[in-house]
């Protein structure tokens, strides 16, 4: 097995990790509200990368500030929305919502860096709308509530801070203005429990253990291995990777919480999962290998 098959393995696993944070983090917020446990996991997970990177982090500059700030603030709105959505929807409703940022980050591109839309991605959105539409029915009802809403922002600002990322990569060392972040993140968590959560539930063995998975497997480990990771496969075969997170996430969702999408939810998520490959699918290079031109004689 060679580095670039590894690095997919380890991938996987990341998408495994954080498909299954979906209905791990139902179980932590029974006895710990969702403010402090943003700000406990993003503490945990800062931390842990700290020891991992010591040497980076004797070296990072005042610049870096800012920017990380920037990327903080969204960050934690992504997840403030993600973690209470969770309070009023659905495991695996909110891990195929979730996924929707590989759709919304083309189409905030289009938006404000006037970005062309391919045919790909117009299906792809067309698709994804489609799926939406089929996973807000509970039976023959439609049900798209306020959870199902805040999820579906969640991945609006998800790609958003996706998009300054990118740019902020460019000037800054990745691994330290992801660190920062993390810490910055953790401080607006607390913040914001002390102003809104109330927490007069003592912490059960099941949150500690499912807060330290969230904040070990599926934020410290996650990062270090797709950073890791990364230095052997292209991006866009790692977006590719990532769309199975909502498979895994309703599959989880049923093993763990007995969660069930019915027949229209499962097609919902299909339409998903379907819309998320074609945005990220090259279908150009494979009609490339599978037709490929031949030149005149």
């Amino acid at each position: 097995m060679n580095k670039a098959q590894k690095s997919d393995l380890s991938l996987l696993l990341v998408t495994i990790f954080w498909g299954a944070g979906f209905p791990v983090t139902k179980f932590a917020l029974q006895t710990i509200p969702p403010l402090y446990h943003i700000g406990l996991r993003f503490l945990i997970a800062a931390v842990l990368l700290s020891i991992i990177f010591y040497r980076k982090m004797f070296k990072i500059d005042k610049s870096i500030l800012k920017p990380a700030a920037t990327m903080a603030a969204l960050l934690f709105l992504t997840y403030a929305l993600q973690t209470i959505g969770l309070l009023y929807t659905t495991a695996s409703k909110s891990a195929f919502y979730s996924g929707l940022a590989v759709l919304f980050v083309p189409m905030l591109s289009f938006l404000f860096y006037k970005s062309k839309m391919n045919v790909n991605t117009i299906i792809s959105i067309t698709l994804a709308f489609l799926g939406l539409y089929l996973l807000s029915f509970s039976g023959n009802v439609f049900s798209f509530n306020i959870g199902d809403l805040m999820t579906v922002l969640n991945s609006v600002s998800y790609a958003v801070l996706l998009l300054l990322t990118s740019d902020y990569v460019k000037e800054h060392d990745p691994t330290q203005l992801s660190i920062v972040q993390m810490y910055i993140v953790s401080l607006l968590g607390f913040g914001a429990a002390l102003l809104f959560d109330k927490w007069d539930t003592p912490m059960s063995l099941l949150s500690f253990n499912s807060l330290m998975f969230s904040a070990v497997l599926c934020t410290a480990f996650a990062f270090w291995m797709q950073a890791t990771a990364q230095k052997f496969t292209s991006a866009s075969h790692v977006a590719l990777i990532f769309t199975m997170e909502p498979v895994f996430g309703a599959f989880t969702a049923w093993l763990l919480l007995h969660e069930k999408l019915g027949y229209k939810g499962f097609a919902g998520g299909a339409f998903i999962i379907l819309a998320m490959l074609i945005a990220e699918f090259d279908f150009s290079t494979l009609r490339a290998r599978l037709f490929p031109l031949k030149g005149r004689k």
